[in-house]
């Protein structure tokens, strides 16, 4: 059996270079939001950006719908691909279990290193997602609902993986 994580991961718009990140890093991968889908759902869409006092850097705002949380809320965390080389990586979140360390840092550390980033962003109510991430963001309430209603599988078999893989590959994933 295999976790259902490791085909989130591979589904998400990140570069190439940040999923293998992920799949060497248990730890980031644990980082990521949308890694734990029995309370978060991906969105599946970024927003990249660069800060204004580090352009070098690229910012890769990811959102996700907390299902889990009361009321329900859309988040956003930041990945952070330092100097855009695809080779260092910080995640600034707030998501408890996992240890801080120099690729994972609180989310507060993000807003006091870049400044122009509103700390509106990381807690975000439906109407001030993009426009562009509306639908998706519907898609996600309902998929919620859905996994509240009936569950979900943690794990995949070997031979569900294996055909998920060829598919994913097809597709360049």
């Amino acid at each position: 059996m295999r976790p259902i994580t490791d085909l989130i991961i591979r589904l998400q718009p990140y570069p190439q270079k940040l999923k293998e990140w992920c799949f060497l890093s248990p730890d980031f991968a644990k980082a990521l939001k949308n890694s734990h889908p029995k309370r978060f759902i991906s969105l599946g869409a970024v927003v990249v950006s660069r800060p204004r006092l580090t352009p070098e850097d690229e910012v890769i705002g990811f959102y996700v719908y907390d299902y889990g949380a009361k009321p329900n809320i859309f988040k956003q965390d930041f990945i952070v691909n330092i100097g855009a080389r695809n080779k260092e990586f910080v995640i600034y979140t707030r998501f408890l279990g996992v240890s801080k360390s120099k690729y994972i840092k609180d989310i507060t550390h993000f807003f006091e290193k870049y400044p122009s980033y509103s700390k509106t962003s990381h807690h975000t109510k439906f109407k001030d997602l993009p426009d562009e991430i509306k639908p998706r963001a519907l898609e996600a309430i309902k998929l919620a609902k859905r996994i509240q209603k009936w569950g979900l599988r943690e794990e995949i078999s070997e031979k569900e993986w294996l055909m998920f893989d060829l598919e994913l590959k097809k597709l360049g994933l």
